[in-house]
């Protein structure tokens, strides 16, 4: 949703624009945390007529990663080559062929106009850049070295996007088989045992049990049920979606998820790299450390990590050692991250010795991801093997005994 807002600064200047976030709540707590005083606060009237007509899907965001990547890398370039960030971002607007991601830069240039530095036009569209993303540009901006933290910003987003599309790529592999074996028995309930129904009803004998379930099914299933099917089929696809929606089904979700044969330790490991890199940057862009796991903890995506790093954050702003507290949870944070994060502690190297651990379970993920539909084939080979086994006695055993009677008369 989009908020119009008039506000002032600690100066007294008057400010006003567009803010968009997921409620009037968040809205009002983002302008505050970048020292905005606000007066007026109000979603923003949708307009009835629009020259372009956009259509949105759902399942897919506005502004892709892939996008944000580019648009980062190539304002790191605009900026090194000393053009003015307002230059740079209305230069980007005109080239933008995303609508949605086209309208944000210009919205952000106008706020900038008005006099907002770089790190708080970005902080007004916290769905697009995050809290980690805002915190890189306010530390260049600290240090004078803006364009260094969008190079680094758009290696790290580039090296995550392409982390995340492995993961997902893995995923492939299972999805696709399942997709087929439902589609084969759509295929066989609407093509083939109607042709075969027939013959199997004719039969004199009694029909065995798999038979009964089979017909029995496709009288369901042609009579109106797929409709029922397809609605479950839908509801497994998007369960996950409506479950990271409601806060306490997203706290049990995120459970179940870690605890999930085979992929549960693959998830942990890919949560494990989220905290610790995400850390490790905001640390080296010299963050102090409670707000860095603070800002580790808003995008780290797993509840159960959310509680640990909490956790953490709390006892470290009272005085104990990230790697104390760290030791207490050894089945979310192994051993091997602990004692790298004790050395990086005792060295004064911490950023450089969680870089460490990240290479290390990077490398672990890719193999898992490599080797994932090796170890999940076996699986799959085996509820395929059995769809059809029981497909086969239902169908082939009564034909078979049909064509045996024939031969005896």
């Amino acid at each position: 949703m989009k908020f119009f807002y008039q506000s002032r600064t600690k100066q007294g200047e008057e400010k006003k624009g567009v803010i968009e976030a997921d409620s009037k709540k968040t809205a009002l707590e983002t302008l505050e945390k970048y020292g905005f005083y606000v007066t007026l606060l109000k979603e923003e009237e949708k307009k009835r007529l629009k020259k372009n007509i956009n259509i949105k899907i759902p399942f897919l965001k506005d502004v892709p990663q892939k996008e944000i990547v580019a648009f980062t890398r190539q304002l790191s370039v605009m900026l090194r080559s000393a053009i003015p960030p307002l230059q740079a971002l209305k230069a980007m607007s005109s080239q933008m062929k995303n609508h949605k991601f086209q309208e944000i830069l210009e919205r952000m240039t106008k706020s900038i106009e008005m006099g907002s530095p770089l790190s708080q036009a970005f902080g007004l569209y916290p769905n697009v850049f995050n809290q980690f993303f805002v915190s890189m540009i306010k530390s260049g901006e600290a240090t004078g070295k803006v364009s260094e933290s969008l190079l680094y910003l758009a290696d790290h987003l580039e090296e995550d996007y392409n982390f995340n599309q492995k993961v997902m790529g893995a995923m492939i592999y299972p999805a696709f088989i399942l997709f087929a074996l439902v589609a084969a028995f759509f295929l066989a309930i609407f093509f083939i045992l109607p042709k075969m129904k027939e013959i199997l009803e004719s039969f004199s004998g009694k029909l065995p049990l798999a038979t009964k379930v089979i017909l029995g099914l496709a009288d369901f299933v042609m009579g109106g049920g797929w409709l029922i099917v397809v609605f479950f089929i839908a509801l497994i696809a998007i369960l996950p979606v409506i479950l990271k929606k409601n806060k306490k089904a997203k706290i049990i979700y995120d459970k179940v998820i870690l605890e999930v044969p085979i992929l549960g330790k693959f998830f942990a490991k890919v949560y494990l790299v989220r905290f610790t890199e995400n850390l490790s940057v905001l640390i080296s862009a010299g963050l102090p450390i409670n707000q860095a796991l603070n800002i580790t903890h808003d995008i780290v995506g797993n509840t159960v990590y959310k509680k640990i790093i909490k956790e953490i954050s709390d006892r470290v702003a009272k005085g104990e050692k990230i790697s104390t507290v760290a030791l207490e949870y050894p089945r979310n944070i192994p051993p091997f991250v602990v004692q790298m994060i004790s050395t990086g502690e005792e060295t004064g190297k911490i950023d450089e010795t969680l870089m460490d651990a990240v290479r290390f379970y990077r490398q672990e993920i890719e193999r898992t991801a490599d080797n994932l539909t090796t170890i999940i084939e076996p699986v799959m080979i085996m509820v395929v093997g059995v769809a059809i086994a029981i497909f086969a006695i239902a169908i082939f055993i009564p034909l078979f005994r049909i064509g045996m009677g024939g031969m005896d008369g």
